[in-house]
């Protein structure tokens, strides 16, 4: 009996251990951008659906797009991102030298988080999820 309530804790402690919800994100970046030279910070998928925040500075105006992977894969889908077919399939996109938004993502998607200029300069990034 004692054996079996001790099995029952150590698999209730492994359950709340691996957790109910995405993996916890609080990542800060600062990229230089180039015009011409987009930057992208990719974020793996998560089992649970998750809001995303985006909090952004730069000293020139910047566009920060928030797109599923599978719509922007490798340097093709980084560059062509800012295209506006590309953009339409974005989950959300901002212009501006400085904002934040938060955007909800599925489950099991993973998304980069695309940054351009149009002028040199440098952006300052928080990415948070709930």
């Amino acid at each position: 009996m004692l054996a079996r309530l001790a099995l029952v804790t150590c698999a209730f402690g492994l359950f709340l251990a691996a957790g109910c919800g995405p993996a916890k994100l609080n990542e800060s970046k600062t990229l230089s951008l180039e015009p011409g030279d987009p930057k992208a910070l990719d974020l793996p998928a998560q089992p649970k659906p998750q809001k995303i925040t985006v909090e952004y500075s730069a000293t020139e105006e910047v566009t920060v797009i928030v797109i599923k992977e599978a719509d922007a894969k490798g340097p093709d889908g980084l560059l062509n991102a800012d295209v506006k077919v590309n953009r339409d399939k974005a989950l959300a996109s901002k212009t501006g030298k400085g904002e934040t938004f938060s955007v909800d993502v599925p489950e099991n998607t993973a998304v980069r988080v695309i940054f351009f200029a149009k002028k040199k300069t440098d952006v300052t990034v928080k990415l948070t999820n709930k």
